[in-house]
């Protein structure tokens, strides 16, 4: 499918008139698609329980998983909070099923996005990929896309050990790209993401809604311009 990006959109003059411009992308969300609410359900399913308990379950422990934490000590800590009866926690299998499934619902991209970022950086910007990740996801989208196609730099949150919206993950970036806060266009999906890049001067694009595309490549253009 022809991606809807043009890219003779983003323009190059005011990249090299102004100077190191960057910009810094989320990847769920936004390099990825969503995760399909369907997934929850069938993994809920899988382990005896309900969609909505498992959601919880999965979101109250995912911090310390794209911390650092191993993968089966996430897995066990999602399942000890959905009661030791739904399954084994040590069963081996039911985790290894969990986490390829996680991966899975986690590798579905957004090419107009990775399209976006690479006209931007052929055209003199400097670009970075900024996550919130695990070892197993990465692992896979390092696979399937060598991001040093599309980026200058490459923060994830489990090999930095800090998470955003803490600060110092955003300034180590920037600090990696060589670039100002004020120079830089930080994309994410989440709220307290966003709010975190702004308190330290990113320009910043919240990223929602079924038109985010489009209006992410316009205020591209007007970072460039």
């Amino acid at each position: 499918m022809a991606s809807s990006v043009d890219e003779k959109s983003v323009t190059r003059h005011a990249v090299y008139a102004m100077g190191p411009l960057a910009l810094i992308l989320d990847y769920g969300n936004v390099l990825s698609q969503p995760q399909d609410e369907r997934w929850f359900e069938v993994m809920a399913a899988e382990i005896g329980t309900s969609g909505e308990p498992f959601r919880a379950a999965y979101w109250r422990h995912r911090p310390s998983y794209d911390a650092g934490i191993p993968a089966r000590e996430y897995w066990g800590r999602v399942l000890h909070t959905l009661g030791a009866g739904r399954c084994d926690q040590n069963d081996g299998r039911v985790i290894e099923r969990l986490i390829d499934a996680d991966v899975a619902s986690w590798t579905q991209y957004r090419d107009d996005v990775w399209t976006l970022a690479r006209v931007f950086r052929d055209d003199g910007g400097r670009t970075a990929f900024l996550s919130n990740g695990v070892p197993e996801a990465m692992a896979r989208i390092r696979a399937d896309r060598p991001l040093e196609r599309w980026f200058d730099v490459v923060v994830v949150s489990c090999e930095v050990g800090v998470a955003k919206p803490d600060p110092v993950i955003f300034q180590m970036c920037l600090t990696r790209l060589g670039v100002e806060p004020s120079r830089a266009l930080f994309v994410d999906d989440r709220i307290e993401n966003i709010e975190g890049a702004a308190r330290i001067g990113l320009q910043t694009f919240h990223f929602v809604g079924t038109d985010a595309v489009s209006r992410l490549v316009q205020s591209v253009r007007s970072l460039s311009g």
